[in-house]
């Protein structure tokens, strides 16, 4: 297994312990609304945009 997959793996595994652990409302402002939402909700979401935003710049 390469160092890049087992760095990968790990965190992954962190951003899960990240997302079930969080249950509270959090409350995220745009630029023109607010938006409540469920914290792990908002940690996947930008958890996906950074990966596309990782694939696409490589």
């Amino acid at each position: 297994m390469s160092k890049n997959v087992l760095i990968a793996l790990i965190l992954i595994a962190l951003a899960t312990l990240v997302l079930i652990f969080s249950r509270d409302r959090v409350t995220v402002s745009l630029i023109f609304t607010e938006v409540r939402a469920v914290a792990s909700l908002v940690y996947l979401f930008f958890i996906c945009l950074g990966v596309t935003i990782g694939v696409l710049l490589k």
